[in-house]
């Protein structure tokens, strides 16, 4: 009789346990979830507060990770390098007269910042911007987009989505259609000039197909910054 109650009184823990271990852990469909994204976390580099860029963590595949924050990190040497040489050149031309008379001349400034546009899907785009200035009414800046597989630490070009020169004549159409309708933004089609989408232009990945991201005077005005421009991916598909 004894054996039987124990025997009850373990079933009854183990299909409570059971129970509690459903609850507790993620399903097979939460944990794919959780590993289409990335945490990114901001880092500045050698203690300068203006130069901050952006590192991953929590990914699966410590080799992916190690793949993308070395791409990272090799970026913010470069803007450190960028940094370094503004400051040597202004610095040299501090002692000219030109200084004394217009000090806004001889001023000079330079950060880095980042922005996540993307981070879905085993995908992730990070924006990049580098700004200076160097004197004269303003500054000017370069953005540079990095996008990458969260699974492998792949880093796509624009030549991995619009893999034919069919894909880009399609979407260089699509895009100088666009500037066309908003002559507002945009330079006129002469100023263009043989315009057109190539392997070098910035991009990032949307819920429905890309955006593509212009260096500021590329297409349009100072003032307009750094114009973008959505692409459905029925476009090039």
């Amino acid at each position: 009789m004894k054996n039987i109650k124990w025997s009850k009184l373990i079933i009854c823990w183990l299909m409570m346990f059971a129970l509690f271990v459903s609850f507790s852990l993620p399903s097979n469909d939460a944990y794919a979830a959780s590993s289409t994204k990335v945490k990114v976390i901001t880092k500045t580099y050698k203690s300068k507060k203006f130069l901050k860029y952006p590192q991953v963590s929590g990914l699966k595949s410590t080799s992916a990770q190690k793949k993308i924050n070395s791409v990272l990190l090799k970026h913010i040497q470069g803007s450190y390098k960028s940094y370094n040489q503004l400051k040597k050149d202004m610095e040299e031309f501090q002692g000219d007269p030109l200084c004394k008379e217009y000090p806004y001349a001889c001023q000079y400034d330079y950060t880095t910042s980042y922005k996540v546009k993307y981070n879905k899907n085993g995908k992730v785009s990070i924006l990049i911007f580098d700004w200076m200035y160097a004197g004269g009414a303003h500054g000017g800046g370069i953005v540079t987009i990095y996008n990458f597989n969260l699974k492998t630490g792949k880093h796509y070009t624009l030549s991995d989505t619009l893999t034919s020169k069919t894909k880009y004549t399609k979407v260089t159409k699509h895009v100088k259609s666009y500037m066309s309708k908003h002559p507002d933004i945009f330079f006129e089609s002469y100023l263009l000039g043989d315009f057109k989408v190539d392997k070098n232009t910035q991009f990032y990945y949307t819920d429905k197909g890309i955006a593509l991201v212009f260096q500021e005077y590329e297409v349009a005005p100072y003032a307009v910054g750094n114009p973008v421009i959505h692409v459905p991916s029925t476009v090039y598909k």
